[in-house]
């Protein structure tokens, strides 16, 4: 699929529901308790607008020191996790250096975050573990939601393609797709898995920077 024509036609949807989001604040006043539901669908623009910024504007992938990076994922995702009472914790030390894009590796990151909170009960747990190896480096984010369909492993990459356990949630199957042209243009791979205890795991594996 050619993403980079498909991300020239999503931009401007994207630009109207940010200007209709900003109208609605404006009328409804500062005190209405319908704000916060406007600044999600504000923030959620936003982050939609840099994955296609990035789709169309990937930069070579260079050296990128991981632990700053994890550490930036990490402060949103304990917001995340305050904000959806669900426990966050993360193991492993992210002492190397990947090839990638540090912009476009985040946001990847943050996506794959959002939908393990978002499909993970209250009560339930989120963790996110760095596997430093020689030549490559592994990022999993597992949850224990209800898991991933057999069936829709094999599809949950594919534009367009949205899953069983989406169920009436809204979206347009369009966020594993880009991560994964995003990591395949860094070199690395992205993969989705049941966990051996319930839910689901996905991993991010780069290639490491050779160190000069």
């Amino acid at each position: 699929m050619d993403f980079d024509r498909l991300a020239h036609q999503l931009r401007n949807p994207v630009m109207v529901i940010r200007t209709l989001a900003h109208l609605v604040g404006k009328r409804l006043g500062p005190d209405d308790p319908n704000q916060v539901l406007l600044e999600q669908i504000t923030r959620e623009c936003r982050r939609l607008d840099a994955l296609l910024e990035d789709q169309l504007e990937v930069r070579a992938p260079g050296a990128v020191p991981l632990e700053p990076l994890v550490a930036e994922v990490e402060r949103a995702a304990i917001a995340l996790a305050r904000e959806r009472q669900i426990h966050f914790e993360r193991e492993g030390q992210a002492s190397c250096r990947v090839k990638a894009d540090g912009r476009a590796l985040y946001e990847v990151l943050m996506n794959l975050l959002d939908n393990a909170f978002k499909y993970t009960p209250a009560g339930g747990q989120v963790r996110l573990e760095v596997r430093p190896g020689q030549n490559a480096c592994t990022i999993d984010i597992a949850d224990t939601g209800g898991g991933i369909e057999a069936a829709d492993l094999e599809r949950i990459f594919d534009a367009y393609y949205r899953g069983s356990r989406n169920g009436d949630r809204p979206g347009r199957g369009l966020g594993l797709a880009i991560a994964r042209d995003l990591i395949e243009q860094m070199g690395g791979s992205i993969d989705a898995r049941n966990g051996e205890g319930g839910g689901s795991r996905f991993c991010v594996t780069l290639p490491t920077a050779q160190e000069d």
